[in-house]
């Protein structure tokens, strides 16, 4: 068996469209018990990631203090209004669109580089522009556990 993302990724991807109700997709979100979800054209193609990061950064309010430091607000009724308002917005108003892709043949060792140097959980497997799987952190440390003989 090969050492590459085609091997380990998931082929069953889980996304959401850029159009798609910023609430609903956050629903989605929830349910599928991950921590984001790619953002896919009906082409296929990959537009962003929605991720909780998104969400959390749109309904926090941020104040800059100095370059580099940010100070969050403690007005807990403030963030529960903006979130009851996250269906005013579409995935693409929140959605993050730098994605780092690898193809079905990057090695799990680039891939887990990207992963460490980019802090993604993440990473979209494509050929040519469109998405054909996920490959998670999870995956990366259970294929590594096989390969070493490790039993899981």
């Amino acid at each position: 068996m090969s050492f590459v993302a085609k091997e380990y990724m998931s082929k069953n991807i889980k996304s959401v469209m850029p159009d798609m109700n910023a609430k609903d997709a956050l629903k989605l979100l929830i349910k599928s018990g991950m921590s984001g979800l790619p953002v896919l054209k009906k082409s296929g193609a990959i537009a962003g990631v929605f991720t909780e990061k998104e969400v959390l950064s749109a309904i926090l309010p941020v104040y800059l203090k100095k370059v580099g430091e940010f100070i969050y607000g403690e007005d807990s009724k403030h963030e529960l209004k903006r979130l009851a308002h996250l269906g005013k917005f579409q995935v693409k108003d929140i959605m993050r669109k730098e994605v780092p892709t690898v193809t079905e043949e990057t090695s799990l060792t680039e891939v887990s580089k990207i992963m460490l140097t980019k802090s993604e959980r993440r990473i979209i497997v494509v050929r040519g522009d469109k998405a054909v799987g996920v490959i998670t952190r999870s995956d990366v440390v259970k294929a590594l556990a096989k390969e070493a003989g490790m039993p899981l």
